[in-house]
């Protein structure tokens, strides 16, 4: 009678605490159909660093703007690089030697290039610019393997790159459930993203922004493992322990 309930509450306690693939697996009704996810570069928004290089055939004709280049520099150096950036002010502008104040609002770094590119004709001869963004950064928290805010040079990151860089989800992870949450503008959007379904990939979430908050909450079996018993093994333990106790105690 008691080896028959001990054997029992054990089974129990292994089906509660079990999860199946449909729980874990990604991407679950994704086919072979092509999908094209069209990308759009980030407008440039106040508090955004930038880097800008500009190029002449004469390179003493550019000397004034020349600084280091972000090619080729760790996380860390792009860290410390960003206090050398262009800052956009709240206005949207940044300031330029000669140029002076350019306005930034509603551009992309592209759209930006072309601008600077433009005003600097009068003064430099073929002039080339190009502009990165030197904190581009997303925040990953919640169920992953290594949480954290982490700053990339490329403004074409997508969700799933985002949660590599995180060291993907822990099996406790919920993939039905992931929030983002993303400040636009002043206006916040909060985004509720199942990873097991390929929905998101045609949707403007699938490509991140500057500022994303990324969070993955713990699934049903990691909130029930975190009670008072703490996880299956210990609760095995403290039963067999009872069993045992119980046994002695009857005899």
């Amino acid at each position: 009678m008691i080896r028959s309930l001990f054997y029992s509450l054990i089974l129990i306690v292994l089906v509660t605490s079990c999860a199946s693939k449909k729980d874990v697996y990604y991407f679950q009704d994704i086919d072979s159909t092509a999908a094209e996810n069209s990308f759009k570069f980030l407008n440039i928004q106040p508090g955004d660093i930038l880097d800008i290089q500009i190029k002449a055939l004469n390179p003493e004709s550019v000397l004034v703007f020349q600084r280091q280049s972000t090619l080729g520099l760790q996380q860390q150096q792009v860290q410390n690089r960003a206090i050398d950036g262009y800052l956009v002010g709240e206005d949207g502008s940044i300031n330029l030697p000669i140029v002076g104040a350019i306005d930034t609002s509603n551009q992309s770094t592209q759209a930006l290039a072309q601008i600077i590119q433009e005003a600097l004709t009068p003064y430099i001869n073929n002039p080339t610019v190009n502009i990165r963004l030197l904190n581009f950064r997303v925040s990953v928290l919640g169920e992953v393997n290594n949480p954290g805010t982490f700053t990339v040079l490329e403004e074409r990151l997508s969700l799933p790159q985002a949660l590599g860089l995180a060291g993907d989800l822990t099996i406790n992870g919920d993939r039905n459930h992931l929030l983002l949450i993303r400040n636009e503008e002043g206006k916040k959007t909060n985004q509720v993203i199942d990873l097991t379904k390929t929905d998101f990939l045609q949707s403007p979430f699938y490509f991140l922004k500057q500022n994303d908050i990324i969070y993955v909450r713990p699934n049903n079996a990691r909130v029930k493992s975190s009670g008072l018993v703490g996880n299956a093994g210990t609760l095995v333990s403290i039963l067999s322990l009872a069993v045992s106790l119980f046994i002695v105690i009857t005899r």
